[in-house]
């Protein structure tokens, strides 16, 4: 069984490796486009990704992961560029882990840990990008993780 660690590492690296090999797909060379093309054609946008995972051992467990995205675009304040809209998005990711043995005795340690992975980036002059990662450990082998990335990307003075 693959550890918490090797999991959020290799999602994390899968992800990465799709942004990425989307960002460098290529024509073979320059192309000339009509109008009617470079109407299409946007300037960039934003993406977000959240990753969880939750593990818990005892003789009574629960885990619990969730993890969502929003993207909002907005209209474009240069008339004819739709392309240079700026762009929002948000993800949050929450895990829960509890282990416990209720007090029975011979039985091996309880534990519970949890891992949340958020990120995110936007195009633009304008970038605000920020992440909030929070762990809380409490009584009875609860572990709670929430982590929230808002991106934000826009051209500014063009």
């Amino acid at each position: 069984m693959k550890s918490l660690k090797e999991m959020l590492f290799s999602n994390l690296l899968g992800a990465c490796l799709l942004f990425y090999g989307m960002a460098s797909a290529t024509a073979g060379g320059p192309t000339t486009l009509t109008d009617q093309q470079l109407d299409r054609v946007t300037a960039g946008g934003a993406i977000v990704v959240a990753i969880t995972d939750a593990q818990a051992a005892g003789a009574l467990t629960l885990t619990s992961t969730t993890a969502n995205s929003v993207i909002f675009p907005s209209p474009s304040p240069y008339p004819g560029q739709p392309g240079l809209a700026p762009t929002g998005a948000a993800a949050d990711g929450t895990s829960l882990a509890v282990g416990t043995n209720l007090g029975l005795q011979g039985e091996p340690p309880p534990s519970s840990t949890t891992a949340v992975s958020t990120a995110g980036a936007a195009s633009g002059n304008l970038v605000v990008n920020t992440t909030i990662n929070h762990t809380v450990t409490g009584a009875g082998g609860v572990t709670f993780q929430a982590g929230w990335t808002f991106v934000y990307g826009a051209w500014v003075g063009l």
